[in-house]
């Protein structure tokens, strides 16, 4: 044993570890390709470096031309896209509170002639604050409109009056500014990352339960029992899925229950549509983590697989980067991942506490991205079986607990 150690060298088993690494294709694409892939990937999702075009809503109180005016300064830039006109600084509200508007502006009634009179009504912008990556952009680049519009508005008045641009400059007047904030008016990262970090948890966890399920039956050599049932595949799905959609169930209970009782992250919403919602998100992931355990052979590379989903499904989910700011492509990505849906029904339920009617397309999402996967997977389970019978192996093998599947 002592000769045989002292025989082992340094170069020996760096030889072998890098050998190990170009046998097996999978792990060396994920070692050296991977990074290469993500980098590119990542590049592409922030190269518009920030977000332009969010919506933005807008009650008009005055009418006048520098109510006009200050309107006209908040579309032109290409950061706001003015598409809805509002009956009431309420109806602002409401628009912003749904997702309808990322930004609505109210001009107070009679703004400009309560100007000329000694007054300071404020313009008023209110901001969707359950997205930070929203908020922190919109509050700034308000700010600069309104400082934009009043700097130009002041110096035409003084020289109106006769002061020449230099005089005009020095006794500016600013229009007044208020910024108000909904959802997480202090710019809290407690009530924004957590719920993103702890959905993407969830998502994982169970797609990666469901795929080591069936994979586990592959290495002990028991997965040909299922042949049986190589004409009904949704005996298999009910078997193997329902213990672990149970489980994603009790997992959603659990980690909300602790983060709005252990941590105080707000909880607005009923609880009725977030287990709806989630229950539906779990169906989504049994689709998936089913499908992707046809075509890995084993847990590893169950594991691999998933790992590879895991990152850029949560970089792409909106979460941390507005899909309105990502390349077409990418946002077209995004919108076959649970997630996408999942975070913005989450958010809108506890942050935002809305009802189950502006969660329900999330819900139709989710819904059919759980029957396509289910549907692909059940056309191409025979195909499964084609090719393991030609390995030699028989579909009515045995289980290890020595009972044997009927169809």
């Amino acid at each position: 044993m002592q000769d045989s150690q002292e025989r082992l060298r340094i170069r020996d088993v760096f030889r072998e570890e890098w050998l190990s690494i170009f046998r097996d294709r999978r792990f060396m694409a994920i070692l050296l390709i991977t990074p290469i892939v993500y980098t590119i990937l990542f590049g592409f999702l922030y190269s518009h470096q920030r977000i332009t075009e969010m919506p933005v809503t807008v009650y008009d109180g005055d009418n006048s031309q520098l109510s006009r005016q200050i309107i006209q300064a908040f579309d032109s830039t290409d950061s706001f896209a003015v598409t809805r006109q509002a009956t009431n600084q309420e109806d602002v509200v409401r628009q912003v509170e749904t997702g309808e508007a990322k930004v609505g502006i109210v001009i107070p009634d009679n703004f400009t002639t309560r100007l000329k009179h000694g007054e300071n009504p404020p313009v008023l912008t209110l901001i969707d604050g359950s997205n930070m990556m929203y908020s922190n952009s919109a509050s700034r680049i308000a700010n600069q409109v309104i400082s934009s519009v009043s700097a130009g508005v002041s110096v035409n008045s003084m020289k109106q009056k006769g002061m020449n641009a230099d005089q005009a400059a020095s006794t500016l007047t600013t229009i007044p500014f208020r910024s108000r904030v909904l959802f997480n008016p202090v710019y809290d990262y407690k009530l924004f990352m957590p719920l993103g970090v702890i959905s993407a948890a969830l998502q994982q966890c169970l797609l990666l339960g469901i795929a080591l399920s069936c994979t586990r039956d592959k290495e002990a050599g028991t997965w040909g029992r299922f042949g049986a049932w190589r004409n009904t595949p949704w005996r298999l799905a009910i078997a193997k899925l329902a213990p672990y959609y149970a489980a994603g169930a009790f997992n959603v209970l659990t980690v909300f229950s602790i983060s709005a009782l252990c941590f105080d992250i707000p909880f607005r919403g009923q609880v009725l549509p977030l287990i709806l919602v989630s229950l539906v998100f779990n169906f989504a992931l049994c689709g998936l983590g089913f499908l992707f355990s046809l075509f890995s052979k084993t847990r590893v590379d169950a594991t691999q697989t998933l790992m590879l989903i895991a990152v850029p499904s949560f970089m792409l989910s909106g979460y941390t980067w507005p899909l309105e700011a990502m390349p077409g492509f990418l946002r077209g990505l995004a919108e076959i991942l649970p997630l996408t849906y999942y975070l913005d029904a989450v958010r809108n339920i506890t942050l935002k506490g809305l009802d189950i009617t502006y969660v329900f397309k999330d819900m139709i999402a989710l819904g059919v991205i759980g029957c396509v996967s289910l549907l692909v997977s059940f056309a191409i389970y025979p195909l499964f079986f084609r090719q393991h019978q030609t390995t030699g192996r028989h579909a009515d093998v045995p289980a290890q607990d020595g009972f044997t599947l009927k169809g």
